[in-house]
């Protein structure tokens, strides 16, 4: 018999569409703990519908390093069309709350929850950026990075690709994100990030009295009104991203 179950969401990235359909998702399964592991609003799409939602939910979550950069970025215009968007759509009730969204916590004594690593919000903890490929890092080299974690469960997003990595020490879930299948960077090396299809994407750890089980959860919802808002905002590169999942 399940003794618990929680959900864990991340990198909605404002896309209340893809949202609205896991929140469904969650509900029909009759889960009532959500975790979200930040970077909740950023993007040419709805951060203030997307805010709306959490709240409804009464969603536990925590910041992301785009979380951080509206919060850094808040009295001085910027060149960057997107962060303006978004700063155009949020208020002062929205600003409190990502004010107030810790960097990491720990849920229920036992799972630890961040971003992406506990050193650093914008540092995968699982993935290895090489030249011409994204790898997986050795396991004694992710213990290291958990050294001073004491929870045996941990949960991250930041690459928005689902993994579950098992190393000597401990469980680690990556959830992947509801929002945006995929995207590129040229930081810290340019790389590509990919899911290679539009769904939403979720996790539900599910315990029992002795031993957990992971789901991975692919929703399909209506992407290609969230492409065409991306576009509306003038960002075509969102738009494929999102109804593609390639870059």
């Amino acid at each position: 018999m399940i003794k618990q179950e929680i959900a864990i969401i991340s990198d909605i990235h404002g896309n209340s569409l893809a949202l609205k359909k896991v929140l469904e998702d969650i509900n029909n399964r009759g889960i009532k703990t959500i975790i979200n592991l930040g970077d909740s609003l950023y993007g040419p799409l709805d951060p203030k519908g997307t805010f709306e939602l959490l709240q409804k939910h009464n969603v536990i979550s925590i910041s992301g390093n785009q979380d951080r950069f509206i919060r850094e970025n808040l009295s001085e215009k910027t060149d960057f069309i997107t962060l303006e968007y978004v700063k155009s759509q949020i208020d002062d009730k929205v600003i409190e709350w990502l004010n107030s969204l810790p960097f990491d916590t720990i849920y229920d004594d036992k799972i630890y929850c961040c971003h992406a690593s506990p050193q650093n919000d914008s540092i995968y903890l699982l993935e290895s950026l090489e030249k011409d490929y994204v790898a997986i890092k050795d396991k004694n080299e992710i213990d290291a990075l958990l050294t001073h974690v004491k929870q045996s469960i941990v949960i991250c997003g930041h690459s928005h690709v689902s993994k579950i990595v098992e190393t000597d020490n401990k469980l680690i879930v990556n959830s992947g994100s509801v929002g945006l299948p995929a995207y590129d960077d040229d930081l810290p090396i340019y790389h590509k990030m990919e899911n290679y299809n539009p769904y939403a994407n979720y996790a539900i750890l599910n315990f029992y009295d002795n031993s957990i089980k992971v789901d991975k959860i692919a929703i399909k919802y209506d992407s290609e009104s969230a492409a065409k808002l991306a576009e509306l905002n003038n960002r075509d590169d969102w738009a494929t991203w999102i109804r593609t999942g390639i870059v």
